[in-house]
């Protein structure tokens, strides 16, 4: 009798877990997403040198010797994009619009360094070399890419944030390649995956915080000298991170997080584990109120399946379902859909995303990135500068004063904000989203 009476009292207690995590792990919002419809692509991986530099690269090579762990198929053959496929991507999103007449947007997260083995040019040995963006290891060199970015930065349709530095542990794809001939001899052709690779992530618990706490800073370094602004919003490689990386992004102003729902830890597994995740993500959204999660709901991954417009419509129907929850419309959808060495893998992928995009027509959504989502989901107001443009919303139900920073039009000319600049104070209808140019001649 006692031992069923344990029973049952350890299992209402997991449903009361479980009950408080779905109540208290979604943030309350500003705004009524089912009404404001909006939509945020999120897309990782974006300037990963790997799998492969070239399609001649795993030419006489056991895969099997890497013993990466399981990868779908199609990552065999994925690589650092090129010009031509940003910008056929960025003329996808150019072609389709939302309700407030701008474009749809994508942001891709980006990876900012490599890695790589390359012969000394003094001597025979090799030396392992690390390399900031723009600049690449050989065969990764991609004429006009960042040409192209910049371009569609200026077409207000890419939209960066972070992603990480190496996507790996970077002395552990040192100490696999010397360990084992063969690893090396991949290392040696920027061939990325490595044994163990799987596990290998970037924000490992057994990795230095001092370590990783400097290459985020060298990161913020590059980030804003590629794209002209700094990050606000962050997804950590493999979904892997724990509190003290987190502490380590809000020291910084990073305060918008992605993927909490997809978030990996060692400790959390078993039925305890997922309970403990439950737990803990109801805990950090009601505690910390200091930062913005944003969970992806919906799922555009077409090229990895064996029924693309299968996983196109399934994306759809996901929009729909999120916003039926009164949730912001994530869509998860990473770089391996839109750059690839096969050309007919991203030429599917783009195919795919028109559609997707072309479904959202008649539903007449707002296209967002993260910063919008975070400013709304806690004010109901936001400003991002889009290209020449800077976007400025409402989508309460009350007219609302908008505080625009001056550094929002210096993000526009690239330029840190002059001495004494004045913010833009504007007051703007409910619903209504406001464009203005981000070429310094912003005035109340």
């Amino acid at each position: 009798m006692l031992r069923r009476l344990a029973v049952t009292v350890a299992i209402g207690g997991a449903a009361l877990v479980v009950a408080a995590g779905v109540l208290w792990g979604r943030s309350p919002a500003a705004v009524e997403w089912r009404r404001a419809r909006t939509i945020c692509i999120e897309s990782d991986d974006w300037g990963l040198c790997g799998f492969l530099p070239d399609t001649s690269a795993l030419a006489g090579l056991d895969r099997k010797v890497l013993a990466p762990g399981q990868f779908p198929e199609v990552y065999w053959h994925s690589t650092l994009e090129d010009s031509a496929m940003v910008a056929e991507l960025a003329a996808v999103f150019a072609a389709h619009r939302g309700r407030d007449g701008l474009p749809a947007v994508l942001q891709p997260n980006y990876i900012l360094a490599s890695f790589s083995l390359e012969p000394d040019p003094l001597d025979s040995t090799d030396r392992w070399i690390v390399r900031d963006m723009p600049a690449t290891p050989p065969g990764y060199d991609r004429p006009g890419l960042w040409h192209a970015v910049r371009d569609a930065q200026q077409a207000g349709v890419w939209h960066p944030e972070l992603h990480g530095r190496w996507h790996y542990d970077p002395e552990l794809r040192r100490r696999r390649a010397s360990e084992e001939p063969a690893v090396r001899a991949a290392a040696a052709l920027q061939i990325l995956p490595f044994p163990e690779s799987e596990r290998a992530w970037e924000l490992g618990a057994w990795r230095d915080l001092a370590v990783i706490a400097d290459e985020l800073d060298r990161n913020l370094v590059v980030f804003r000298q590629l794209f002209g602004y700094s990050p606000r919003s962050v997804i950590a490689p493999d979904y892997v991170w724990n509190d003290r990386h987190e502490q380590l992004w809000c020291e910084r102003d990073l305060r918008v997080i992605q993927g909490q729902r997809q978030q990996r830890q060692s400790r959390w597994r078993g039925l305890s584990g997922r309970l403990l995740k439950v737990w803990h993500r109801a805990w950090t959204r009601w505690y910390r109120q200091d930062r913005v999660y944003l969970d992806r709901n919906c799922l555009f991954e077409p090229v990895q399946q064996h029924a693309p417009r299968a996983i196109t419509e399934a994306a759809v129907r996901d929009v729909d379902a999120a916003w039926r929850r009164r949730e912001a419309a994530i869509v998860e959808a990473h770089r391996i859909n839109f750059a690839h060495l096969d050309p007919a893998v991203h030429e599917l992928g783009r195919a795919e995303l028109a559609h997707l995009l072309g479904e959202f027509a008649t539903r007449g959504p707002l296209f967002v990135v993260d910063s919008e989502l975070a400013d709304l989901q806690r004010r109901g107001t936001s400003w991002v500068v889009r290209g020449d443009r800077i976007v400025v919303r409402n989508l309460t139900r009350a007219r609302r004063l908008v505080v625009v920073p001056p550094e929002a039009a210096a993000a526009g000319q690239e330029r840190e904000p002059s001495a004494g600049a004045e913010p833009l104070v504007l007051v703007l209808e409910p619903g209504e989203t406001r464009t203005l140019p981000a070429d310094g001649s912003m005035s109340n």
